[in-house]
């Protein structure tokens, strides 16, 4: 059922992208540092010649090393860098440094790699370890700095620290002991080695170029989401139903940890900065996925209604849950 929606899925993203993309970059497509717009001209004009810019060149160069991949390519990729001394955009330059460190990041990404399967099948990750929370979340750590080339502090910390919110949230709300609290975190690993393996193959950017240009690879990023969470929530309701709770109650002890998890996410990005929105504005330099143009026309009070929207979920859920215990 995951598979045959993820497909579904898929094709209305495609479709969603389609129709967005237009609205959210120009016209024409041009290499201004973005992995939305750097690859789009590249699909669309991959012989182009770019004169009097060798810097939107030299990024083209990694682009090719992207697509066909090979010696040859990331030779010339690497020719072209040493090259060039500067780029005159900030934003072009940040994603020419994401592209310097692509090398390192495929050897990191296939290091944790390796050390994730080696704790899976060798049997480290025991239910009943005290430890084995703290690698879980080395991983899933580790998977979201490797994603940020090592160098996006606030995408890893706003990552990290939400998930260590909501796995925190499902210990202290709910009545979970420490084995089946262990075994929900289970599920994160197939999303992780999902990533990493793409990021052993060619660097971290692969994920995003192929996230633009490829709908297979969409389709299985979307069908590995779904087993994720139809997995995680799985566990999560027969944890639930084995400690006795109806279904009502389930549904309502899901809200809070979600709720506050959103909560406290929304008003981390929505405090950073001393302006409204410039968390949205870092994150987008960090990871380089869409132009600065397009974000600096998002709302910037965003981040504050993805908090009131964890708020109304935490309380009504809160409320919910506990009306079902007592009534129980």
């Amino acid at each position: 059922m995951c598979i045959v929606l993820a497909n579904v899925l898929n094709y209305a993203l495609g479709t969603w992208l389609d129709r967005q993309i237009p609205n959210l970059v120009p016209p024409v497509a041009t290499v201004d540092g973005s992995s939305l717009n750097t690859s789009r001209f590249y699909a669309e004009q991959p012989d182009t010649v770019l004169m009097g810019q060798p810097d939107a060149a030299t990024l083209l160069s990694f682009y090719t090393y992207l697509d066909e991949g090979g010696t040859s390519a990331y030779g010339q990729w690497r020719s072209a860098r040493a090259g060039l001394r500067a780029a005159s955009d900030p934003f072009l330059l940040r994603a020419l440094e994401i592209a310097d460190a692509s090398n390192a990041g495929r050897y990191l990404s296939l290091l944790l790699l390796v050390i994730t399967l080696l704790l899976f099948f060798g049997g480290a990750l025991k239910e009943t370890s005290l430890l084995t929370p703290l690698l879980y979340f080395g991983i899933f750590s580790g998977t979201t700095a490797l994603f940020g080339s090592l160098s996006a502090p606030l995408f890893t910390v706003t990552v990290a620290g939400a998930l260590f919110v909501y796995f925190g949230s499902l210990r202290l709300f709910l009545p979970i002991y420490h084995t089946e609290w262990i075994r929900l975190f289970r599920p994160a690993l197939t999303f992780c080695v999902f990533l990493l393996a793409t990021m052993a193959w060619r660097g971290p950017e692969l994920v995003d170029y192929w996230f633009w240009t490829s709908p297979l690879f969409r389709l299985g990023l979307v069908i590995v989401t779904l087993l994720t969470v139809f997995f995680h929530f799985s566990i999560l309701m027969s944890v639930l139903a084995s400690a006795k709770m109806d279904a009502t109650a389930r549904v309502f002890a899901l809200g809070m940890p979600l709720g506050f998890t959103l909560m406290v996410a929304g008003f981390f990005l929505g405090f950073f900065g001393k302006e409204a929105g410039a968390a949205l504005e870092r994150l987008n330099y960090e990871l380089v996925l869409f132009p600065p143009e397009t974000v600096a026309s998002f709302n910037p009070d965003a981040p504050f209604l993805l908090s009131l929207i964890g708020v109304l979920l935490l309380v009504m859920a809160g409320i919910g849950y506990f009306i079902q215990k007592i009534a129980r």
